[in-house]
């Protein structure tokens, strides 16, 4: 677990947690491949090649033969041998048709992304709850940068968990502030902080040190299950001259995917 500190709005250090997925022993290597695997196939949407799917997930030839091999055995995917090619399995249909029902526009997320990261050239990520932290679900980086999906930041202290915490009532706020064993004296600034990022629709503030800094926005919940922040990142000077040029490419873009008309 790597600890970030960050500045909060008053002006103090705070420490924040960052876990990485290499780091949770529980995490299954192979299972987490097979899913990279599946979700690789929805972005393509073509028939691949084993080479295709060893270079996308970073894995030996030899590696990725077997788990493909396996993925065939238990018919999640199936193999054409004419064009040595693989694709998923008719088995999956139901699936996510099941997915596409359940988040109805939550499914324009990848689109709401990579919207923001063509027009900003910033880094652009989607993140939910998880328990004290938040989660990145789903990102879009410049090409010279590489982070991983499934990293998680804490939510105090950080600015995407502010942008959380403001979708929050009061008492849920205070709970999980007890949980994270914030001193009593610090909770009115917090819901104070929570009612001026609501009334703003977002907040900012320096990430990492003072190497990037990032925007949050808390989306509405139309057609999404759980709390979502949309993010936004880059170099200070950068993202702080350009502030309100970029929440208005994320405000445009979140009513264009997640806010059109059914």
């Amino acid at each position: 677990m790597e600890p970030i500190a960050l500045m909060t709005s008053r002006g103090q250090p705070a420490r924040v947690r960052v876990r990485r997925p290499s780091e949770r022993r529980s995490l299954s290597r192979s299972a987490t491949r097979a899913l990279d695997v599946l979700e690789f196939f929805g972005e393509v949407r073509r028939p691949l090649r084993a080479f295709e799917i060893s270079k996308m997930i970073g894995m030996h030839p030899s590696t990725t033969n077997q788990l493909l091999k396996t993925m065939v055995d238990s018919a999640h995917l199936v193999f054409d041998a004419h064009n040595k090619t693989y694709l998923p399995s008719p088995r999956l249909s139901k699936f996510s048709a099941w997915i596409g029902e359940t988040y109805e526009d939550g499914g324009h997320l990848r689109d709401l992304i990579r919207d923001v990261h063509a027009r900003t050239h910033m880094v652009t990520t989607i993140t939910t709850p998880n328990d004290l932290f938040m989660q990145v679900i789903d990102l879009a980086l410049p090409v010279e940068q590489k982070t991983e999906r499934g990293l998680m930041i804490s939510v105090f202290g950080s600015v995407i968990g502010s942008a959380y915490l403001s979708m929050l009532a009061e008492p849920e706020l205070k709970r999980l502030a007890v949980r994270a064993r914030m001193p009593t004296t610090q909770i009115p600034a917090m819901l104070r902080d929570a009612a001026r990022i609501r009334r703003d629709g977002y907040t900012d503030g320096p990430s990492t040190g003072d190497a990037m800094w990032s925007i949050a926005m808390p989306l509405p919940m139309q057609g999404l299950r759980v709390p979502t922040v949309l993010g936004l990142a880059g170099p200070p000077e950068e993202v702080r001259e350009n502030l309100e040029l970029f929440l208005r490419t994320m405000n445009d873009a979140v009513k264009r995917w997640l806010l059109r008309p059914r």
